[in-house]
């Protein structure tokens, strides 16, 4: 026990403590332990934001599928988008060039769904991936984005091919702590050593990752507080109204509480099902007809 007590003050005199009045402040850092809204905003003065998210393979099949749901704009009359973290194998890429030109964020997930064992392998992984992307013509500096296979989040050795290959953030670290109304967090920086629980993986402690970011994912909750990752992985999803619920009831959280980034992890599977993709293009439609833009968007 006491070991592991001198290796965490060893690490705090090492790396210092994250002041966000002090030595950490966005856009270029942010503590995680900083509970505070982006410049001092009451939460009904923060837009909230629903950053749909798809992930694996993008081709010609699946983009039948994902364009259903990107049909309306947003309450500044601007077009509603996404981003594609991709998986290299069975993708197209001149599929994925089309939807860059339209305006929607490319990142990088895998090549075949593997899981890297190693440093070595997270740097050649998103090289790999990567390489591939900016071969069809996408400006490398827009790919910013990086979400692990199958949610395995890699900690140190995944933020070291984060930062080896020029990428910018992190978008899978999936918490079961921090995943109700009162816990969310917004956004933060590995400036410093701390950081969530990314359900029970390691954490990019032992390592200064400067102006790395991660954007969180709170496990979804659904009826009798089912836990899933992600909502294809709520098994309990048994009809259209359950796929408009689930992803409901979790937007109404972040809309309540304090307006955190509301992130929907989707895939094709779930969008090849009939119920669940009417139940998102459904939800999609209502929150952006039946919620009122924020007091400060008004002024």
């Amino acid at each position: 026990m006491k070991v592991f007590v001198y290796l965490a003050v060893l690490v705090g005199l090492v790396y210092g403590q994250c002041d966000p009045a002090g030595n950490c402040s966005p856009p270029d850092c942010r503590c995680f332990k900083d509970n505070t809204t982006p410049g001092g905003l009451q939460p009904d003065e923060i837009p909230q934001m629903v950053v749909i998210t798809m992930d694996y393979s993008l081709n010609s099949e699946f983009a039948e599928l994902y364009d259903q749901l990107f049909t309306t704009t947003n309450p500044n009359d601007c077009p509603t988008l996404g981003t594609f973290y991709l998986q290299d194998i069975n993708t197209d890429y001149d599929v994925v060039k089309a939807y860059y030109d339209r305006g929607f964020e490319i990142g990088v997930s895998s090549v075949d769904g593997t899981i890297p064992k190693d440093e070595v392998g997270w740097v050649d992984l998103i090289k790999t991936v990567k390489t591939k992307i900016t071969g069809a013509g996408i400006n490398g500096d827009d790919v910013r984005g990086y979400r692990p296979p199958q949610l395995n989040f890699g900690g140190t050795e995944e933020f070291i091919g984060i930062g080896d290959n020029g990428l910018v953030y992190d978008a899978g670290c999936v918490t079961s702590e921090y995943d109700t109304a009162s816990t969310f967090k917004w956004p933060f920086t590995y400036d410093f050593p701390e950081g969530a629980t990314c359900n029970g993986q390691s954490m990019p402690v032992d390592k200064e990752f400067k102006g790395k970011w991660e954007l969180i994912i709170p496990d979804f909750t659904f009826t009798n507080d089912t836990k899933c990752e992600v909502p294809q992985g709520c098994t309990n999803v048994e009809t259209k109204t359950d796929a408009f619920n689930i992803l409901y009831d979790n937007f109404i959280a972040h809309y309540e509480g304090s307006r955190t980034p509301y992130v929907v992890i989707i895939d094709a599977a779930w969008m090849k099902t009939d119920f669940k993709r009417e139940g998102t293009v459904e939800f999609m439609d209502y929150v952006r007809a039946g919620f009122p833009v924020s007091r400060n968007q008004q002024k």
